[in-house]
């Protein structure tokens, strides 16, 4: 164990997620200081004088916690975005009710491991100028940086490009010197827990072949949930010109492979990665076919949860899915349809999923295209976890694979601590919460934690 470095907090993955637990972990505690509050009973237990100039960290969470509701299955999540986005469900931006101080006696050493820059797989979209975030510009921003004073692209409304976005975050780990921190273009391939030290190794390479381990009490995982597309599993979908990312559609139409003369680019998928490459299609009259599962009514889609004022084109985009306004304009919507096989002629067979009549036969339809592009979800890959039965316990549903929709990590809501493994933490799209504005509740749950136990402070929520 003598090649170990020691490190109190090893994090794995270099997101929003890893970058806000840095950002706390790093001594910047956030703290209350509004005047007032739309949730009255909220504003009263945060200025009990008994907490008063305490820190989010030093204060019971679960007690701060109780009966919010949000967007977030995590408790604590909810009630980070209840303080620093008030009523941003009700479609409001008013200014965050958090202050945040340094609190140098506070730093813990911790290690941030990722595969490129700052940033996680934002950089993958680092291309993508024209496609703008589904959150609004002020929501997909970290502690303590107003993503709006540092870029000068607020142009569209309020929300921003995905390229700003990614260059955003490496920019924040700089001007927030968290940079020492930050073990860049490096990838984890072994995690294990040893028994003799009761400490996790990990162990891992840079881009150059040179080998890093370390040795922690207490490892996170804000690995993301982009390592791995989805697929079809059908036959063709290896073919050259069937694509898997906005990136790959963004550099077609830079280098004019598609524009208004060329065959459609059939588009798969219902979420809002389909429709923001609908939006880019359309914007450039590339002919687009548009094949997606389920029907457009379905609740569960993405569209029927959005309010209409605030996204008024992912709303035009799901009035083309319902075939409205879709005659001559160079889009068709293929709803209930499925690929079945993509040949080597471009030539592509989807397979109507509930036929045309009351036999209730399937059909099939024969389409021929210039690109396929296929934008139905993506998976995390937890391979390096080299401990099969910790792998296979760490889901809510036990033996299945990790999905963030519908098998998250499960996670004590008020810590983030995993219940499969005591010092194995998870915040991020792992367990659900897929907003930016929520990571930094997770960042807070499991900073708190640590700082209980470091201080063995029976003031501190345990």
């Amino acid at each position: 164990m003598d090649s170990y470095i020691n490190k109190e907090v090893v994090i794995i993955g270099n997101g929003p997620s890893a970058i806000s637990l840095s950002y706390m972990l790093s001594g910047h505690w956030p703290y209350y200081t509004s005047q007032s509050h739309p949730n009255e009973y909220l504003h009263r237990r945060l200025t009990d004088e008994s907490e008063l100039n305490k820190s989010l960290v030093e204060q019971d969470l679960e007690m701060l916690s109780d009966g919010l509701e949000g967007r977030s299955i995590n408790k604590v999540s909810v009630l980070f975005d209840h303080l620093n986005h008030p009523e941003a469900d009700f479609g409001f931006e008013n200014p965050s009710t958090l202050e945040w101080r340094h609190r140098s006696d506070k730093v813990v050493d911790h290690v941030v491991i990722g595969k490129g820059l700052p940033g996680g797989a934002w950089h993958s979209m680092n291309d993508c100028k024209e496609i703008l975030t589904i959150s609004l510009g002020s929501w997909m921003q970290l502690p303590d940086m107003d993503i709006r004073n540092w870029c000068s692209e607020h142009r569209r409304e309020s929300r921003v490009s995905l390229s700003t976005v990614a260059n955003y975050y490496n920019n924040y780990v700089k001007t927030k010197g968290l940079m020492k921190n930050f073990k860049h273009f490096s990838s984890v391939t072994s995690l294990e827990f040893d028994e003799q030290t009761n400490k996790y190794r990990i162990d891992g390479h840079d881009s150059n072949g040179n080998h890093f381990h370390y040795m922690s009490p207490r490892v996170v995982l804000a690995t993301g949930n982009c390592d791995r597309v989805n697929r079809m599993n059908v036959p063709g979908e290896d073919l050259p010109f069937v694509l898997h990312s906005l990136n790959e559609l963004e550099t077609l139409i830079a280098e004019s492979k598609v524009k208004p003369s060329s065959d459609p680019i059939l588009i798969v998928g219902a979420g809002l990665s389909a429709a923001d490459a609908v939006i880019a299609t359309r914007f450039r009259r590339v002919p687009t076919i548009h094949a997606f599962r389920r029907h457009p009514e379905d609740p569960s889609l993405i569209f029927n949860q959005l309010p209409e004022n605030m996204y008024p084109e992912y709303h035009c985009v799901h009035s083309k899915m319902k075939g409205k306004f879709t005659s001559s304009c160079g889009y068709e919507p293929l709803a209930m349809h499925c690929v079945k096989e993509i040949k080597a002629n471009k030539e592509v067979l989807l397979l109507n999923m509930i036929g045309v009549d009351d036999t209730q036969l399937t059909t099939c339809v024969k389409v021929k295209v210039s690109y396929v592009l296929v934008l139905i979800g993506m998976k995390p890959n937890l391979n390096f976890i080299k401990s099969k039965s910790l792998l296979a316990d760490l889901g809510i549903k036990k033996n299945v694979a990790i999905d963030p929709r519908s098998n998250p990590i499960a996670i004590n809501s008020y810590t983030h601590e995993s219940l499969a493994s005591p010092g194995l933490y998870a915040m991020g799209p792992i367990v659900g919460d897929n907003f930016v504005r929520f990571v930094q509740g997770g960042a807070l749950a499991i900073t708190h934690h640590i700082h209980s136990h470091n201080n063995n402070d029976p003031s501190f929520c345990q």
